[in-house]
């Protein structure tokens, strides 16, 4: 089916045969002559079974062409076709074959479209060959004139003159070819040409000079524009008639060689000697488009086709996308079910962790909450440039041998100034005890010298109103805090005396008729030691650096 694809057939009918060429993408795989008479129909006709889905492509060349020029307003889609349509009626009204090649638009100031429409005046010819096409169903692409083709020939060649008239021999006979700027204007084709080589640069002269009167009669030329000969063959018999025409009548003659640009296209050049007519043929198997003169209902089988490949094309293209997108789902899904695999295998492994680790956790009282708070201030401390983190140590080993010991508030300061106050106003506050105001070392004086003090507030847990036992507590506790090598001085601030209005003085410290008790609560001033870095006050404002830290 892919090399069927790419199969061509290409037609060339004339007044007398049919030639038919099967091409290979751009390569001629062979040809095959078909007179036009009933046997040769006949064996035109069982040619094309043993092509079938093939497309075919039409070309013909005819004596009787017809070519006007014609300007038309600028317009563009369904308006200029319509345009396009009424004038094909009003030249070429009931011929079958015909066609609109746009030229270029005009330099004026309306901008016209300037349209070279062409048409075959007879076409009985071509007429046999159509039918025989249509009643083997064949994908007939187009039906094409050959001069399209030379106008392509003479871009290939690439002549720059402005005003060209090329001269072919072809079988059917000499077509002469009139291009202004390298676009068709009107092509004429010459029958009988004449055998004799003694005869043949006279036919030449002749013919072109009734096509240089024709072309000054349709005011397509002047007599004084310089016109351009161009000869084309292909075995270099052309040089002496070009020669000839040149000296009698004083016109531009250029001879051109076709063997070189036959062999590029890879055309057996014997062939061509033959058959000129496969030159043509095989610039429109090259992929040249030329404006087509068929009419629609005989292309229509080709558009169907073209369709159905389109949508057969489309089909394979969205199942393929489907395939791929169903793989890619699939593979989505094993990569999850293996992501979901990984996960429950690591989570597996985490809670076994977990578990190992919860067998050996030491157990604690104190509640998640808590230990969520006491993270947070750590984080909350570890970012500070100097911390509490000295005082909150020696507090919590004193702590750790008094566990009755429970603290209610610990604020922390920085200062040059020993004797600094609490501001905690809800306790009553005295004066240093005369029996607890020893110190382990002397106090520095030195202004500049920061001072790390704590001001505890503490009160004994489970206090049932005895007052001895919680003045001992409270003794104990100092007595830790002293023997911490990072304290200089431990300061009763208060001591857990009873305030209680139902307590009597002279009675026992653990009077049962007093039947509301108030905590024993007590207070201490803690000075650190300077640290092996002492810090500096970084100016004479820094008297003093608060910082509370409730527990």
């Amino acid at each position: 089916m892919a090399k069927s694809n790419l199969n061509k057939l290409i037609l060339c009918a004339t007044s007398h045969h049919l030639l038919a060429g099967l091409w290979h993408g751009t390569k001629l795989q062979g040809s095959q002559l078909f007179v036009n008479d009933e046997s040769g129909q006949a064996a035109f006709a069982e040619f094309l079974t043993q092509y079938p889905e093939t497309p075919v492509y039409l070309m013909a060349d005819a004596v009787e062409e017809d070519y006007r020029l014609e300007s038309l307003p600028h317009s563009s889609g369904a308006a200029r076709q319509e345009l396009i349509e009424r004038k094909l009626n009003q030249y070429y009204r009931g011929l079958e074959y015909r066609t609109a090649h746009f030229i270029n638009r005009e330099t004026d100031k309306r901008r016209d479209d300037r349209f070279l429409f062409a048409a075959l005046n007879n076409a009985e010819f071509l007429q046999t060959w159509v039918r025989i096409l249509v009643s083997a169903e064949a994908l007939l692409v187009g039906i094409y004139l050959l001069p399209m083709l030379s106008q392509v020939l003479v871009r290939q060649l690439k002549i720059m003159s402005s005003h060209i008239l090329l001269c072919e021999k072809l079988s059917s006979g000499l077509r002469q070819t009139y291009l202004h700027n390298g676009r068709l204007r009107m092509s004429r084709l010459v029958s009988n040409v004449p055998t004799a080589a003694n005869q043949l640069s006279y036919f030449y002269l002749v013919e072109t000079e009734k096509t240089r009167l024709y072309l000054i009669s349709q005011r397509f030329i002047t007599r004084d524009t310089p016109l351009n000969l161009v000869l084309t063959s292909v075995d270099g018999d052309t040089k002496q008639i070009s020669s000839g025409i040149s000296q009698e009548q004083g016109l531009e003659c250029t001879d051109v060689d076709l063997a070189p640009i036959v062999r590029n296209l890879g055309l057996p050049v014997n062939q061509v000697q033959q058959m000129p007519e496969l030159l043509h043929m095989q610039l429109l198997a090259s992929g040249h488009s030329v404006d087509n003169l068929a009419p629609s209902h005989l292309i229509k089988q080709y558009q169907l086709g073209k369709i159905q490949q389109v949508i057969k094309a489309a089909t394979i293209g969205v199942t393929v996308i489907g395939f791929l997108i169903a793989g890619w789902f699939l593979k989505q899904a094993l990569d999850y079910r293996t992501d979901y695999a990984n996960a429950k295998q690591d989570t597996s492994i985490q809670q076994h962790h977990y578990d190992e680790v919860a067998k050996n956790f030491p157990q604690t009282l104190i509640g998640a909450a808590d230990l969520q708070t006491a993270v947070d201030l750590d984080n909350v401390i570890a970012s500070y440039p100097k911390s509490p983190r000295r005082v909150m140590q020696v507090v919590s080993a004193a702590m750790e041998q008094s566990p009755e010991i429970q603290l209610n508030r610990l604020r922390w300061l920085l200062t040059s100034d020993a004797n600094v106050l609490d501001d905690d106003k809800s306790l009553i506050v005295s004066t240093p005890l005369s029996n607890t105001t020893q110190t382990n070392v002397p106090l520095t004086t030195d202004p500049t010298q920061l001072l790390e003090l704590g001001f505890l507030t503490a009160e004994i847990a489970g206090f049932t109103g005895d007052y001895r036992r919680a003045l001992d507590s409270m003794n104990r506790f100092v007595a830790h805090l002293k023997a911490d090598p990072k304290v200089a001085t431990v300061d009763i601030l208060q001591a857990p005396v009873n305030v209680s209005s139902y307590v009597d003085l002279q009675g026992s410290t653990t009077d049962e008729q007093s039947t509301q008790k108030q905590p024993a609560v007590f207070k201490l001033k803690v000075i650190l030691k300077a640290a092996e870095k002492p810090l500096q006050a970084p100016n004479s404002n820094l008297q003093s650096s608060p910082a509370g830290m409730p527990s």
